[in-house]
């Protein structure tokens, strides 16, 4: 039996060996391996590339994030095509599936980053010049407008509409829009018993809650107050 030409045992493998792949914690790993604790316990508590620059500085941090892009996020690609000639479709399932398995780790009880980093990765290893134009979008409003989090969420909203507009094949504008999907998903949910301020801020309803966690990626809009842990906002 085949889908997407390819056998289906193969794009089974595939796509779990891919998620197994992105849920490997390596935020996680290398600030218990520098400082000894858990890095969901410091800083924003996201297991990403920027809190691990926050926890264990940059040099190491950086080496984590450029780990989740272009190992984590483009590997499964690689293979998916590179290596096992499935094609576009099943690029997208394992590029797919690493992500999830960043966003939502088995390994961490299904905590996990924001997915930036490796979803991202995912595109490079598809169409690298979307890769830095997705990073150019992000990294410029933040110089403007010092608003990291609101940049990301434009360059995601625009991703798949910069993919469509460069021919790319149709299933890469899938996998833009899955990745945007899957990021803000992971914003508004969360991570379980991440840090929230909303069970102390009882005139903050749910909406305006789910707002700034896509918005500012965190529970009010004064990150310094989130960081103490401070209700207003």
């Amino acid at each position: 039996m085949e889908i997407l030409g390819a056998p289906l045992a193969g794009i089974l493998a595939l796509g779990i060996g891919s998620y197994l792949f992105g849920a490997i914690p390596t935020a996680y790993l290398a600030v218990r391996f520098r400082r000894g604790v858990d890095i969901r316990q410091l800083g924003s508590g996201n297991v990403g590339g920027a809190n691990a620059i926050q926890a264990i500085g940059k040099g190491p941090g950086l080496a984590v994030m450029a780990f989740d892009v272009f190992v984590k996020g483009g590997a499964p690609v690689l293979v998916a095509d590179g290596l096992l000639g499935y094609g576009h479709g099943a690029e997208v399932i394992a590029g797919s599936t690493a992500l999830i398995g960043h966003n939502w780790s088995i390994f961490l009880r299904f905590s996990g980053g924001r997915g930036l980093g490796t979803g991202s990765g995912v595109m490079f290893a598809m169409a690298w010049p979307i890769w830095f134009i997705f990073a150019g979008t992000g990294l410029l409003y933040w110089l403007i407008t010092r608003n990291s989090p609101l940049g990301w969420v434009i360059a995601l909203l625009l991703q798949p509409f910069i993919v469509a507009a460069f021919g790319l094949p149709g299933e890469y504008v899938v996998y833009a829009a899955i990745f945007a999907a899957m990021s803000g998903i992971k914003r508004v949910a969360s991570n379980p018993g991440e840090r929230s301020v909303f069970p102390r801020s009882g005139d903050m309803s749910r909406r305006r809650l789910y707002w700034n966690r896509l918005i500012y990626d965190r529970d009010i809009k004064d990150r310094e107050a989130w960081l103490r842990g401070d209700a207003g906002g």
